[in-house]
């Protein structure tokens, strides 16, 4: 099993940078930020792309990306060079995090609500064939059109360093967003705080059957999250048989983050390795 933790856009950019360091210097694998401007806990927050730019820059080996983007947020065109951007920095070491977003206080600050939530996963399910094919090596410049979103002569250089793409892991559970995954994701990413073990079953129901469906000869890995308390208890050998493969340390506070990390590391993760 791997491991990582989660951290919120509302802490400081310090204590990003400080949880990112702590994270690596432990060995966790993975290293997700929260992607949101305005937040039900707090207003004050960065940007998380901009912060993970400065960790992979700061790390060396540790993945890093969004837990999760709200892909209908910003246009496609700039997020996927963004993305490819921090790829660089961190020389392949990017994950696009997926959603199709929930808080409207935040789009109506920053950007457009669809009251809707088919429109906004429409959004994004045409957002990501754009970014995609902007992705896309094979391609020296994108012409598209859509019913959201059009590109004419968009050129993305360079490429991203990951190939064939960045990974892109899903956070989601509707059926939609789901059959989405088991065709293009490579991981998938529960709620931060979490979901009743019924719920999780029928998702990895939901993308084996897919998958199987589909022919697709590799699988999405999936991932389960919790407190420190929470995954000291039996929680992450209840996950694991049900085919759980990353854990991620989640809801920490800011001051106690790279304490929690350690004793992550120290007292959960060899008894999974």
């Amino acid at each position: 099993m791997e491991f990582g933790v989660v951290v919120g856009s509302f802490y400081s950019s310090d204590g990003i940078l400080a949880a990112s360091k702590a994270a690596e210097e432990n060995g966790l694998d993975y290293f997700f930020v929260t992607d949101h401007y305005l937040t039900p806990v707090s207003n004050s927050t960065v940007d998380a792309w901009v912060a993970l730019s400065a960790v992979g820059a700061l790390t060396r080996k540790i993945r890093i990306g969004t837990c999760v983007t709200p892909i209908p947020f910003r246009p496609p065109s700039q997020l996927a060079k963004i993305v490819t951007t921090v790829d660089q920095v961190s020389h392949g070491r990017a994950i696009l995090g997926v959603g199709a977003g929930w808080h409207e206080p935040e789009f109506s600050a920053y950007s457009t609500w669809d009251e809707d939530g088919r429109i906004r996963v429409r959004k994004t399910r045409e957002a990501l064939d754009l970014i995609l094919a902007l992705w896309d090596k094979g391609k020296q410049s994108v012409d598209f059109s859509g019913k959201y979103y059009s590109a004419k002569g968009a050129v993305l250089e360079p490429k991203p360093v990951s190939d064939p793409h960045v990974p892109l892991w899903f956070g989601t559970q509707g059926k939609f967003m789901l059959k989405v995954a088991a065709r293009i994701a490579q991981g998938w990413l529960p709620a931060v705080p979490g979901i009743p073990l019924e719920d999780y079953r029928k998702v990895i129901s939901t993308l084996r059957n897919e998958e199987k469906n589909i022919g697709r000869k590799d699988h999405v890995k999936v991932s389960c999250n919790g407190t420190i308390a929470e995954l000291q208890s039996n929680l992450l050998e209840q996950y694991a048989k049900e085919g759980c493969e990353i854990a991620l340390l989640t809801k920490s506070q800011e001051k106690n983050v790279a304490e929690e990390i350690g004793k992550l590391a120290k007292e959960i993760v060899p008894s999974y390795k």
